[in-house]
This record gives structure tokens, C-alpha cells and sequence, in this order.
């Protein structure tokens, strides 16, 4: 997990380091030269939190990576698990998102991963799947809220995201326009899905 893809780029240090200091507020236009990496997004939760990274591989390919990690209760965020996925040019992720007209409709999720926290005993829920992901946003999307946590969204509209799915009632995140207001609830999950991806 914690594999360093080309050299500057170790997950478990990107990550600390981006919870530690939050997201830039300056983003590259692209990927290449001295930026072989860049974060996208960020979310703290509740012993939980979760980044997003655009990456150029040493072959020229595009990825997408989302972490998950843990907080001990000595405040020690530690990577557990993560995804990376085949990305188009690094103006796709960077890119300003596109209006909900594009974007048919003013979000989707593109699918969420679920890790059982049961196998490593390294969460203290009476549960036993944490999920997360990325959500793609419109441009008309100013911040989303989760389980009473309200965040900005980046101008690219990709928010990585984590929680505990419900057995009992569907996991959805509030959409909110750029003055707060709300927009939406955007489902991540269904009833007993347990974080298996959303359609």
C-alpha cells in the first residue's frame, strides 16, 4: 500500500501530509514535467478520512487514486486501503467541472469501494464495512455535506469521501449551491449494500 510510484510520490506521506495542511489552494493546469502528482481533494470525517491524487505514471498513463485512513485515538491517521484508476489526460481531473447540463445532472458517484474493518480490527464501530470514493460534482455544486460535515468542493468537482454505510436506511450526501443552499441528496449507497458501488 504504501508503494512509492515514482519518486516523490509515496501515498501514506501525501496523505498525513494533506490532512496535516489541507488542500492547496493552487492547483496545477496539468500533469507532466516537476508535477508528476497533484492532490484533488480531501475529507475528514469522524475517524475517517479520505484523498484523492491525479498521477502520471513513469509510462505516461493517468491515474486516479483515492486512500482511505484511520484515526487512532492518539490522533495518528493511518493509510488502510486505496484504489487507482485509469484516468484520461490530466485536464479531465484538473479541469474546471462542467455545468450540470454536461454533466447530466449536478452529480453522480462513480463508485465506491467497501473495506472490512473486522479483518484488522482497526476501527471500533459495531459495523463492519467503512466505504469510500469519488463523487464528480457540476459546477453549479459549492460543497457537499456528510454526516454533518460541510466541505468545499474543488473548482475540478471531484470530493473524496468516507463513511460508515447503514444497514438500515440508503447513504446519501447533501449537495449545496455555492451560496450554501441545498441542491440535492446524491445516494452513495443502498439499504444493506454496505458499500458496494453505487449505479
Amino acid at each position: 500500500m504504501d508503494r512509492t510510484h515514482h519518486p516523490g510520490y509515496t501515498p501514506a506521506t501525501e496523505t498525513r501530509r494533506l490532512i496535516a495542511h489541507g488542500l492547496p489552494k493552487v492547483l496545477p493546469e496539468t500533469l507532466g514535467g516537476r508535477h508528476r502528482f497533484s492532490p484533488l481533494s480531501l475529507y475528514v470525517g469522524d475517524r475517517l478520512a479520505a484523498t484523492a491524487f491525479a498521477r502520471l505514471d513513469d509510462v505516461g498513463l493517468f491515474w486516479l487514486d483515492v486512500w482511505i485512513l484511520s484515526q487512532s485515538r492518539g490522533g495518528r491517521w493511518t493509510l488502510r486501503d486505496g484504489t487507482s484508476t485509469a484516468a484520461g489526460p490530466a485536464d479531465d481531473l484538473l479541469a474546471p467541472s462542467p455545468a450540470a447540463a454536461l454533466l447530466n445532472g449536478h452529480g453522480r458517484a462513480d463508485g465506491t469501494v467497501r473495506s472490512d474493518i473486522n479483518a484488522g480490527r482497526w476501527f471500533p464501530w459495531p459495523a463492519r464495512w467503512v466505504a469510500y470514493g469519488v463523487v464528480r460534482l457540476s459546477a453549479e455544486v459549492g460543497a457537499v455535506r456528510l454526516e454533518g460535515r460541510t466541505i468545499m468542493v474543488p473548482e475540478h468537482g471531484l470530493q473524496a469521501l468516507a463513511w460508515a454505510p447503514s444497514h438500515k436506511k440508503e447513504t446519501s450526501v447533501e449537495l449545496l449551491d455555492q451560496k450554501g443552499e441545498p441542491i440535492c441528496a446524491l445516494p452513495l449507497t443502498e439499504p444493506g449494500e454496505g458499500g458496494t458501488p453505487a449505479r
